[in-house]
């Protein structure tokens, strides 16, 4: 669960850094599809980015901690998702 959490936050910095020049709307897409898709989808959303195996294991293997995951922390998670990229720091 904290992996998740982790990754989910570091995603957000990552997102939102002053050198970034705009949000990928696909790698949105794989955010979105990792906490409220379904396996299929978001299956679908990483393979836009062609992961090799390893990859593609790793990520399928954090949609099954997610999964785990309380559905009020998903959607507090989802919740702070929103505010930072609505957030002045990612304008």
């Amino acid at each position: 669960m904290k992996l998740a959490v982790i990754l989910a936050l570091a995603t957000l910095a990552l997102c939102c850094s002053p050198a970034s020049a705009g949000i990928c709307l696909s790698f949105l897409n794989v955010i979105k599809t990792l906490f409220i898709g379904t396996l299929s989808s978001y299956e679908a959303a990483i393979e836009v980015f062609v992961p090799d195996a390893n990859m593609k294991d790793a990520l399928i293997q954090l949609r099954s901690l997610v999964e785990t995951l309380p559905p009020d922390t998903t959607e507090n998670i989802l919740k702070f998702m929103d505010i930072v990229l609505k957030s002045p720091a990612c304008a």
